[in-house]
């Protein structure tokens, strides 16, 4: 029979892991109802604590290396903020520090990701998103020392991964869109990262099954840094080769808003001659004019996830993860129905 697991014990009782790991290590903060709830647990399901985890956590460093991508003015980007904020909070909750690095040249050439691991100086390694061109991280498939990845997957490597659904973002939005009445609709995505790729395919995909001829969905990379400058001259080729367009998917928001302002320079009106749509619902999106409609993200949980199950692979109470996380449509002023043409 298989062991239970500390995932299991929290299923049965209804609670969160860390609220199982609070239990374990006897922290004040949790009640006695709740403490005598899991414990009842445990001794039902026949799980006994992991001798060896509790030896490593009395190595800690009580510090985790978060690792974001080396792009333009990454540390003013809301969307690594959020995600960011969330491990921070997470951590102070745990009594841990982050240490943050950018993965310039000089981090991946001297190997520092393995240094700082190999030295003790952190407890897992967490890398946010990823590019689809960061193959040196296959080093961690075989390696003893905690990794995650945070909102990206290499569908090629054995490595530990929490992100949101982008297959299901891509429907949502699909089925928006063509309920409106839309059959020509301009896609704006990266193809720099995995979960860019599928959902630019996602998205065609879906919208084809709905009756949609795959050249009436064109498609233009909106750079690595999926910025609003990348958005704005993506919709200009799209809107330039393709004015019949009625709508504009972008891969997230900073595209969507980047586009939207392309569409207002050429003299168009969002949403009636031009429906734009988003990804994340980032805090601006609610005040753009009009406001944006998008799937939301659940950037900040997705931190504090990715900090929570980071401690839990450094103790060895979580041996892998591999956690999609829900999406929502939000929908706004930014998209209706097509003109009449």
């Amino acid at each position: 029979m298989k062991r239970p697991t500390i995932c299991d014990v929290a299923r049965e009782c209804g609670v969160s892991l860390s609220t199982v790991s609070l239990v374990l290590n006897n922290n004040p903060r949790i009640s006695e109802a709740t403490r005598a709830r899991v414990l009842e647990a445990m001794d039902r399901m026949g799980y006994l604590p992991n001798v060896q985890a509790r030896a490593l956590a009395s190595r800690s460093s009580r510090t985790l290396s978060v690792v974001v991508p080396h792009l333009n003015h990454v540390f003013a980007d809301v969307y690594f903020g959020e995600i960011v904020s969330g491990i921070y909070d997470r951590c102070l909750e745990h009594h841990y520090r982050m240490m943050l690095d950018i993965a310039n040249p000089r981090f991946v050439r001297q190997r520092e990701y393995v240094n700082i691991m190999r030295s003790r100086r952190a407890d897992c390694m967490l890398f946010i998103a990823s590019s689809v061109n960061d193959e040196y991280l296959r080093e961690f498939e075989d390696s003893p020392f905690p990794f995650l990845l945070v909102n990206h997957y290499f569908p090629n490597m054995n490595l530990n991964y929490i992100m949101v659904d982008y297959r299901q973002s891509a429907r949502l939005a699909a089925e928006h869109l063509i309920g409106l009445g839309h059959r020509k609709i301009g896609i704006i995505a990266g193809t720099n990262t995995y979960t860019g790729r599928d959902y630019r395919d996602a998205f065609i995909s879906a919208c084809c099954v709905r009756g949609c001829r795959r050249e009436d969905l064109p498609w233009v990379d909106g750079g690595k840094d999926w910025s609003q400058e990348g958005g704005f001259r993506a919709a200009r080729i799209l809107l330039g080769e393709h004015p019949d367009l009625t709508a504009i998917m972008a891969g997230n928001d900073r595209l969507a808003i980047g586009a939207m302002r392309c569409v207002h320079e050429r003299g168009l009106h969002v949403p009636q001659d031009v429906s734009i749509m988003g990804v994340d619902d980032i805090p601006q999106a609610a005040y753009t004019t009009p406001a944006l409609t998008t799937i939301r993200h659940p950037l900040y949980e997705l931190g504090r996830r990715a900090a929570e199950t980071a401690i839990l692979l450094f103790r060895e109470e979580l041996q892998s993860c591999n956690e999609v996380l829900p999406v929502q449509l939000v929908v706004r002023e930014s998209t209706g129905t097509p003109p009449a043409r």
